[in-house]
């Protein structure tokens, strides 16, 4: 189970591996003194990720590998050529309180990952339900990379694929790999470093855009600290009424951060995308000059679109768009065709880096079938108070007018003014951006799953812009003595804190369900099952054992703590990592609930062997097939280990 002391050990690999070489590359580009160390963790981790994995995938994933790989980016920055273009000075350098206190604030959605134990039992936040995917960082460890399918099995028993954008858990697997750690502990260090990157970016550009004063990223750090005014609309209208009024279908960093920060990552990386090519436009005249930053961008988005094709798929190239057709419009005539040439070859960087991932999710998609995977239509924001005949219409001006006010206070109202008020060079690209990116959100739905992931993600690149933006116009109100505006911030801010803490209070405290005291003996049922299966064995376990402990029912036990592969993890995880069409998901479920149940047939029975490659079938009290074991009767199993009361273990004699 993960410890405090093994994430934190990971989130100093971490700084290590990607801030310092991230910090280099900036030098080396020439980024500004006040924006050097804020793009430094995002910077490092998107370019080193991407030379790690393709070396992994060449030479075998080893820390040596991972090491020599990131010390090579490390002293190539260090040495090699030097630009000719000189940066723009910013006002100052950021102070290193602020990154010190960024690193503060990132502890609370790491904490959402760390299980808390008592003597009661174990409790975990409800967001660990989004990190079950560490079943496939341990994958990683445990058979290198491109990863094998640790969620569904297959006839003849091999390893499988993933489609899945799987870059962002490569990170943890790194951190995994160096360290010993589990891949749970180097989840928890890889969503705290995420946090400290996207904060961190977010600071650094409101200090720049706010003249230099510190006030800037202090604004920023408490306003990712609250999260909606939906608590403020509850206890005025009441629980029902609300509900009945108003959606809650948009959630802000800190929620993202703690459920999704994969999606957070990508949006980060795509916010760095967008300086770097509003730096291209300015000053790279020359094809010395914008090559290197060309091949970087690349990196970047080859990075933000492994980690979400959502962010750094569908909404980048919604951003990128909006902002190339500023910065175009805006460039002198001798620097616009060297810019448009330096973006070509990102592009072709970006393509190449990310082609096998691409074509393996394409091909997933047309396997499941189900039609298109994106729809237009409006982001949803009344509830059934209001008629559905008007709400169809009232939706369109209600996402800009109430939805974004409500969700994102101080970011939606003080970003919006500042992006016409604040007077600097990046002010329009990232405008134009955010734009874009909130279009996204109003407008696209993704189709693939139950849940709009589209929607919900899209907004993240302008939730960091705008956020920057309202620190920066926090400092200029501050320094101009603004009274009326400066209040106004700080009471959008602080309006927005009781939420922001009941979520870091549920990452802190999780919650205690019934299976919590079950789960603090399930590290002994997952070593039994290691001692009998081997690395590449399949794992045959109830889908929904301790169900209780998530939101929705999974087997969050094996995810985080079996370190081997299921032959069927259930139909979430089919949905997301299999190419399986919806009636071969829920048959496959139907069966594997039928066999934990104790109600399967001999033909069921057949089918975990013959059809998912099951090679060792665990059961356990809360299996109706426990009781009635339908594997004592057939001589296809053979029992290899009866810890009554506890667990049984069972092997398929293939």
């Amino acid at each position: 189970m993960a410890t405090p002391s093994a994430a934190l050990l990971c989130c100093l690999v971490a700084l290590l591996l990607w801030t310092g070489p991230g910090y280099l590359i900036a030098w080396r580009l020439r980024v500004a003194p006040d924006l050097r160390a804020a793009v430094a963790p995002i910077l490092g981790w998107g370019v080193g990720n991407v030379a790690a994995l393709n070396a992994a995938t060449l030479f075998g994933f080893s820390p040596l590998t991972v090491l020599a790989t990131t010390s090579t980016i490390a002293v190539g920055a260090a040495l090699g050529p030097a630009l000719r273009a000189a940066p723009k000075q910013g006002p100052s350098r950021m102070p290193l309180w602020v990154v010190a206190a960024a690193a503060v604030v990132a502890v609370a959605p790491a904490m959402a990952v760390l299980p808390k134990v008592s003597a009661a039992g174990v409790a975990l936040a409800d967001a660990i339900y989004d990190h079950s995917k560490i079943a496939l960082v341990d994958e990683m460890v445990r058979s290198g990379v491109p990863p094998a399918n640790p969620f569904v099995g297959a006839p003849d028993g091999g390893a499988g694929t993933t489609a899945y954008y799987y870059y962002w858990l490569f990170g943890a697997a790194q951190l995994a790999r160096i360290t010993g750690a589990g891949g749970w502990a180097a989840d928890a260090a890889a969503t705290w470093f995420t946090a400290f990157a996207s904060l961190s970016l977010m600071c650094g550009l409101a200090f720049r855009l706010g003249g230099g004063r510190a006030a800037a990223p202090v604004f920023v750090l408490a306003t990712v600290c609250g999260a909606s005014l939906r608590p403020i609309i509850v206890v005025l209208l009441g629980h029902e009424r609300a509900d009945a009024m108003l959606l809650d279908s948009l959630a802000g960093w800190l929620f993202q951060t703690s459920w999704s920060p994969h999606h957070v990552a990508a949006a980060t990386a795509v916010v760095l995308t967008l300086v770097f090519m509003e730096r291209l436009a300015r000053e790279a005249p020359t094809t010395g000059d914008s090559l290197g930053p060309a091949v970087v961008i690349g990196a970047l988005v080859a990075a933000a679109f492994g980690s979400s094709l959502w962010v750094g798929g569908i909404t980048f190239v919604l951003c990128a768009a909006a902002a190339t057709a500023v910065l175009t419009g805006c460039a002198a005539a001798g620097r616009r065709l060297a810019f448009l040439a330096a973006l070509s070859v990102a592009a072709v960087v970006a393509v190449v880096l990310v082609l096998p991932l691409l074509t393996a999710q394409f091909h997933a998609a047309a396997a499941r079938g189900g039609g298109p995977q994106v729809t237009i239509a409006p982001c949803p924001v009344f509830g059934p108070a209001i008629p559905a005949a008007l709400s169809g219409w009232l939706d369109l001006p209600a996402y800009w007018l109430i939805l974004l006010p409500v969700a994102f206070p101080a970011a939606s109202i003080l970003g919006a003014v500042a992006a016409f008020r604040l007077k600097s060079r990046e002010v329009p690209v990232l405008s134009a951006a955010a734009l874009a990116s909130l279009c996204g959100g109003w407008l696209l739905v993704s189709t693939a799953g139950t849940n709009n992931d589209l929607g919900w993600r899209a907004i993240l690149p302008a939730i960091l812009i705008l956020t920057a933006f309202a620190g920066a116009w926090f400092a200029h109100a501050l320094y101009r003595r603004r009274i009326a505006a400066t209040c106004a911030a700080i009471a959008l801010a602080g309006l927005a804190l009781p939420d922001g803490l009941r979520l870091v209070r549920d990452n802190v405290a999780g919650r205690l369900s019934a299976d919590g005291a079950r789960f603090a003996d399930a590290p002994a049922l997952w070593a039994a099952v290691r001692r009998h299966a081997g690395v590449d064995a399949r794992v045959a376990g109830n889908p929904r054992l301790m169900s209780g402990l998530t939101p929705w029912p999974i087997n969050l036990s094996w995810a985080l703590l079996a370190d081997r592969r299921s032959c069927f993890a259930g139909e979430e995880y089919a949905l997301a990592f299999a190419a399986w069409s919806q009636p071969a998901r829920a048959a496959a479920a139907a069966r594997f609930e039928r066999v934990f149940a104790g109600t399967g047939s001999t033909e069921d029975l057949g089918a975990l062997v013959g059809d998912f490659g099951c090679q060792v079938i665990v059961l356990t009290p809360q299996d109706g097939a426990f009781d009635r074991d339908p594997f004592a009767h057939d001589p296809r199993f053979i029992l290899l280990e009866d810890a009554p009361g506890r667990f049984r273990i069972w092997r398929a004699n293939r």
